[in-house]
């Protein structure tokens, strides 16, 4: 094993006669021991799962029995070895071992052959007379490994460093319904591009061109990933049924997945621009009426956008394109300038006029309606045939007051919603709210601005909780535990702060129990389901 260690122990084994934990940082993981016979392959997968999370290729572990008797070993994270530690010597030592060991750290010799047979019988004496008060475990069978203990001198291999990011105060007014205390804050050195949460409710941050997956309780680093460019733009999708986070700029396009750190590249043409927020996969505009749609794999599939339309969204190999001004819908689902012919959105009532198509989530278009002095939002679901278009209107909702202006649309795809000037849109529950101000939508609620304080507005248009403060931070994600990731607009160093709440929980989508062998994972969110209009 020639990867540098820590000095200091990161994992912790306690041994049990049914059961081994891991505690990483903080983190616990429980395994189960069914056969005294594999325990040892057990205490291995242990710990080679803890420094992974840990995002280390190899560190020191501690073992702990019943009986009180503690031992040092080295997990290696690359090979799931889990081996006895014996402590190099010191700087400058000669003598019997030394040879042995500098041949260990450059990956073997003769000498260490020779000295292999003593040494592994040595250490499964050890290793019984450790453990005997346990009486299921024995060492990984072979020739204990002297590991090369570095603090950042020496040979020049690079020192693994596990960073607690510390707590911190948020330098603003915080969100309605949370401190401004944070439990952790990690910089992301200016960096203004939101926090997403990754393929197992880790919250994500930026730094430069690196990717960071954060512990959610301790901000520990338990992943990263880095990108061939500065990171402006970042997203998780779910691809042909493969998660992948996306990163990019205005002008360059990378893929990651769960299990490994090389980017999958896009080839995004020269006059193409990227969008990450346009559907269910990652989606490449560009001006001559086409669509790039991004596969999981990094290949595009063109798709021609009709004439006077604009894309709406992407759903997987399909593109949702639409005529705000004549009400028409296309699906667009091959690389042909034979268009299909388009569905026409019909009209909630007699007479109504047509003010906008507000946007498409999930497949379900959404648009305003001029009824006299009345606002009517429609929704409509969009046939999955490309052939040709046909849309069903699902629901109609009335609304009193001005007309909805489509100038300023947001959208939260992950949790179904739409705000279009002062109207909060549950899309999967075709509900409509006006809202008492201005608002900015994030993390599954809206947060509205008015007469000098910051109210939380949840998806069906109740208050959830209310500050004073109408500058109030508004955080990019909400934890599952809870934390409101939340950054500083404007600030220099654009640190992510992970806030604690003051009331209850106000999680944006139910909470679902995992054992403690299991890390957190993205719940979907439950909503009612929408009637259907004569």
């Amino acid at each position: 094993m020639s990867v540098a260690v820590h000095t200091w122990p990161v994992i912790t084994l306690t041994f049990g006669a049914e059961q081994i934990v891991a505690d990483a940082n903080g983190e616990v993981l429980t395994y189960p021991v069914l056969d005294a016979a594999t325990a040892h392959e057990v205490a291995a997968d242990a710990a080679t799962e803890a420094c992974r999370r840990l995002g280390l290729k190899a560190c020191r572990v501690q073992g702990h029995t019943e009986d009180g008797s503690m031992f040092e070993m080295v997990v290696d994270a690359e090979l799931g070895t889990l081996e006895e530690y014996e402590p190099p010597a010191g700087p400058g030592a000669a003598g019997p071992g030394s040879a042995e060991r500098s041949a260990a750290r450059r990956g073997g010799s003769s000498a260490r052959t020779r000295t292999a047979g003593a040494r592994s019988g040595n250490q499964r004496r050890r290793a019984l007379a450790i453990w005997g008060s346990v009486g299921v475990l024995a060492l990984t069978a072979g020739t204990s490994v002297a590991m090369n203990l570095t603090e950042g001198e020496g040979e020049g291999e690079p020192v693994a460093v596990v960073h607690t990011p510390p707590p911190a105060q948020l330098p603003v007014p915080a969100p309605a319904g949370w401190d401004t205390y944070g439990a952790w804050a990690t910089p992301m050195s200016g960096s203004q591009v939101q926090a997403v949460l990754d393929w197992e409710g880790r919250p994500v941050s930026v730094d430069g061109a690196k990717l960071i997956g954060h512990d959610p309780d301790t901000g520990v680093e338990q992943w990263s990933r880095s990108a061939p460019f500065t990171v402006t733009q970042l997203a998780m999708f779910t691809v042909d049924g493969q998660t992948r986070l996306a990163a990019a700029t205005g002008k360059e396009l990378v893929l990651f997945t769960p299990d490994s750190t090389e980017p999958i590249r896009v080839q995004v043409p020269q006059e193409a621009t990227v969008v990450l927020d346009g559907g269910t996969v990652p989606r490449l505009d560009l001006p001559n009426q086409k669509s790039l749609l991004v596969a999981a794999d990094g290949s595009t599939a063109s798709r021609v956008v009709p004439a006077a339309a604009k894309p709406l969204e992407a759903q997987g190999e399909d593109l949702i394109a639409a005529d705000a001004k004549a009400g028409k819908v296309w699906r667009v689902g091959t690389d042909s300038a034979a268009l299909p012919k388009p569905a026409t959105l019909p009209a909630p009532a007699k007479g109504a006029e047509l003010t906008g198509i507000l946007g498409s989530v999930e497949g379900r278009v959404v648009a305003a309606w001029k009824d006299g002095k009345q606002t009517i939002v429609g929704f409509y679901d969009v046939d999955e045939a490309t052939e040709a278009t046909a849309v069903k209107q699902v629901a109609v909702r009335e609304l009193d007051g001005n007309q909805i202006t489509t100038s300023t649309v947001q959208t939260d795809r992950v949790h179904g919603l739409l705000l279009a000037s002062t109207v909060l849109i549950d899309v999967d529950a075709t509900t409509a709210h006006r809202l008492d101000g201005q608002a900015t939508l994030a993390a599954g609620y809206a947060w509205v601005t008015n007469d000098g304080k910051q109210t939380q507005v949840t998806r069906d248009g109740a208050t959830e909780a209310t500050t004073t403060a109408d500058q109030a931070a508004v955080p990019d994600v909400i934890t599952d535990n809870g934390m409101a990731l939340t950054r500083v607009a404007g600030a220099t160093d654009g640190s992510l702060y992970a806030l604690v709440e003051t009331g209850p929980t106000p999680t944006a989508s139910p909470t679902a129990s995992t054992s403690p062998a299991e890390s957190p994972s993205p719940t979907e969110s439950t909503t009612p389901t929408a009637k259907e209009t004569p």
